[in-house]
């Protein structure tokens, strides 16, 4: 972190920062779901993984409570499994081997709607103030990234065809704007994988904006990107190290580290 290691005493899988910057939580060498404070300590097994199954991608579902809409706070951690064909899971972030329950799927309201797979999924990415998530579900030969509502009432459907690894954030959220969905992605572009920026629509799916292709120029796979609190600066891996590049297309990629590695901002806290 920022050039320092800190040692979790297990293998970090899939690192996920809080919404506040104080925990991590990731996959540990055991296959189990850990989370612990940012200097390594606390660490607290969540869920036990029982075996025969891979757990992977935690992302965090952390809301306050809204008096106006009667809802209560929300404080969950996704993540995805093998079990049962590739399912989404959830477990308190306060939990201790704890047993995990499958993630509601709903579709969005009206006639030829078609209800999203509760199999096939994988990736979870959860951002903003409403507790959205997007995931990557396989469709055959190829994979296409999904929105999951959860303000009012959970419900969802496609929002962006051709895509994977998707991770997620609002931009220019505030007390009394939603903020702009931006969602950062991989697709294939002739023989490498490019990472892509593109805004989505939250109430009905769907594209908002055309995508933006962040490495039009890659010689390599640029893969698992990762998009920063403030929708500005997106990293992505490739098999040299950890690349940075502007969210909005200016400039040019630069190596954050020539040490390979699964991205993961930290918020300030």
């Amino acid at each position: 972190m920022n050039g320092t290691s800190v040692d979790f005493g297990t293998q970090v899988h899939d690192p996920a920062w809080s919404p506040d910057g104080t925990r991590l939580a990731f996959i540990d060498g055991g296959g189990n779901l850990v989370v612990a404070n940012a200097d390594g300590s606390g660490r607290t097994e969540a869920a036990h993984n029982p075996g025969g199954q891979t757990w992977s991608h935690p992302t965090w579902q952390t809301t306050q409570a809204d008096s106006a809409d009667n809802l209560p706070p929300r404080n969950n951690i996704f993540f995805a499994s093998t079990a049962g064909g590739a399912t989404l899971w959830e477990v308190s972030t306060d939990a201790h081997d704890a047993q995990p329950k499958q993630l509601s799927l709903g579709g969005y309201p009206g006639q030829g709607n078609t209800p999203p797979s509760k199999t096939a999924n994988d990736w979870p990415s959860g951002g903003g103030r409403y507790g959205g998530a997007v995931y990557e579900h396989e469709n055959g030969s190829s994979s296409d990234v999904y929105i999951r509502d959860d303000y009012l009432r959970q419900q969802g459907g496609l929002a962006i065809k051709n895509a994977s690894e998707p991770d997620y954030v609002l931009v220019g959220s505030s007390a009394t704007h939603e903020g702009t969905p931006e969602v950062v992605f991989v697709r294939q572009v002739g023989a490498h994988k490019h990472v892509f920026v593109e805004s989505i629509q939250t109430s009905t799916g769907g594209s908002a904006a055309a995508a933006r292709d962040l490495t039009p120029h890659a010689t390599t796979d640029c893969t698992e990107p990762a998009i920063s609190p403030d929708g500005k600066t997106v990293a992505f891996s490739t098999s040299s190290g950890v690349v940075s590049v502007a969210a909005d297309g200016t400039g040019n990629p630069a190596f954050v580290t020539h040490a390979p590695g699964f991205v993961a901002f930290r918020p300030a806290s």
